[in-house]
This record gives structure tokens, C-alpha cells and sequence, in this order.
């Protein structure tokens, strides 16, 4: 019993440690704007083999973790800047369709809120400072969002080879039913 509980908390703090790592690998790719560092993590538990299965899965479970998080501030940073340009008295029912404020380009921004309720350029100024960091921090999010969907594939890729590996593994030392197969040879 007591050799079961030190395997399951040695199992969680390994798990944890591996998140970890994990966590700042990505921050350094995410910082980087590439997936070599996280390449170079994979390419050392590959070389392990099968037994770094559980390790792949725990960084592509920090990587679905990430893209949430990334996925949550996309939608506080669009919720704030509605709610700023609301407080400022914009009327957002007035934009043709709702366009999302992130497709807005600034140059035709100055045109839509110019039809707002007459503001001055001083208030039009501030709005499109507004959008255009809004704007630029939905697109920075967006960037990283598609550089997590792209590790994720690539860690797809590399556990779905380490189980296939395993499994011709596990075939090899008798089967599946414990049989030597012996029509694949």
C-alpha cells in the first residue's frame, strides 16, 4: 500500500516538474516566435523511446493550457476595448453588422466613428489609439495561438509515433493476446 501512494505522489511530481519545464520552454518559443526550443525538449524524449509518452503528454496538455489562456486574453482585450469605447459613449449598435473591432483597419475606422455622433478629432484620436493597440495585441495573440496550434500538431505527430513504436514493441515480445505474431515478419 505504502509503495502504491510514494509511486502515485513520485508519478504527480514528476508530472508537475515536467509542466514546468514545459511552461518555460514554451514561454521561450512563444518569446522567440519559433518552436526550435520546444524542438530540441521533443527530440530528447523521443530518443528515450516509448517511456516518454507520458512526458509528451504532459507538455502538449501545458500547450492546450496556453492557447486557452491565450484564447481568454484575446476576449478580455476585446471585451475592455468595447466597454472603453462604450463608456466613451460610442454607440456600437450603429456599426453596419458589429464588424469585431480587431478586422477594423484604421484608416477606415476614422470614416465609421466620424459617423458617431459628430466627436471631435481629439476624442476620434483617442478611439483609434484605442483600436490600434488593441488591434496590435489581438494580432500579437493571434500569432502565438497559431504558433501553439502548430506544436501541438507537431506533438500529435511524434506521440502518435512513440505509441506506434510501443505497440510493435509490445507485438514483438509476444502480442497482442500475449501470441507471437508471425505474419508481419
Amino acid at each position: 500500500m505504502f509503495d502504491k501512494s510514494l509511486e502515485y505522489v513520485l508519478s504527480m511530481v514528476e508530472r508537475a516538474f515536467v509542466r514546468l519545464q514545459a511552461a518555460d520552454v514554451l514561454a521561450n518559443c512563444l518569446e522567440e516566435e519559433s518552436t526550435a526550443p520546444l524542438q530540441e525538449l521533443v527530440e530528447r524524449l523521443v530518443l528515450a523511446g516509448p517511456t516518454s509518452l507520458n512526458a509528451l503528454r504532459e507538455i502538449r496538455a501545458e500547450v492546450v493550457a496556453q492557447r486557452a489562456e491565450l484564447q481568454n486574453e484575446i476576449a478580455r482585450i476585446f471585451s475592455n476595448a468595447e466597454e472603453k469605447l462604450i463608456s466613451w459613449g460610442v454607440n456600437l449598435d450603429n456599426l453596419s453588422g458589429r464588424t469585431p473591432m480587431h478586422s477594423l483597419e484604421t484608416a477606415s475606422l476614422g470614416t465609421i466613428l466620424r459617423q458617431v455622433d459628430g466627436q471631435d478629432e481629439t476624442r476620434l484620436q483617442e478611439y483609434a489609439r484605442l483600436l490600434s493597440s488593441t488591434k496590435e495585441s489581438m494580432i500579437r495573440l493571434a500569432r502565438q495561438i497559431l504558433l501553439l496550434n502548430e506544436v501541438d500538431i507537431y506533438l500529435g505527430d511524434w506521440i502518435w509515433g512513440l505509441m506506434y513504436q510501443s505497440a510493435r514493441e509490445m507485438e514483438g515480445e509476444g502480442g497482442v493476446l500475449g501470441q507471437k505474431n508471425t505474419h508481419w515478419h
